[in-house]
């Protein structure tokens, strides 16, 4: 099947936002509640709908397969954390900016 360019425009409001046309949600098959993602390459930019994209991280995926067979040998172990404990973790945490994107310098044990 050969592929076709076409254009479709949508005009950005002063409060930069714009309506998806008809025509971009029925290729992307996005429905109302579906999350958009904007890959970014150069000065270029395509729109994707985030649930057909497909992430691979070795490292997490690694991380959440030890943690899904950890989950399914202690699974009798397992016990939700006390209200009261969570509480006191929000109210011991509340007001302290983090920046995820932060860098981290030096050795951290974990």
């Amino acid at each position: 099947m050969a592929s076709s360019t076409r254009m479709v425009t949508s005009k950005v409001t002063a409060r930069s936002q714009t309506t998806l046309p008809p025509a971009v949600r029925k290729v992307l098959g996005l429905t109302p509640g579906s999350y958009v993602g904007y890959e970014i390459v150069g000065d270029q930019v395509r729109l994707v709908n985030v649930e057909s994209v497909e992430h691979h991280d070795p490292t997490l995926d690694a991380f959440l397969g030890l943690l899904t067979a950890s989950v399914a040998s202690d699974a009798d172990e397992l016990r939700p954390i006390p209200v009261t404990s969570l509480r006191r973790a929000m109210d011991e945490s509340a007001g302290i900016a983090i920046d995820h994107d932060a860098r981290i310098d030096g050795a951290i044990d974990l």
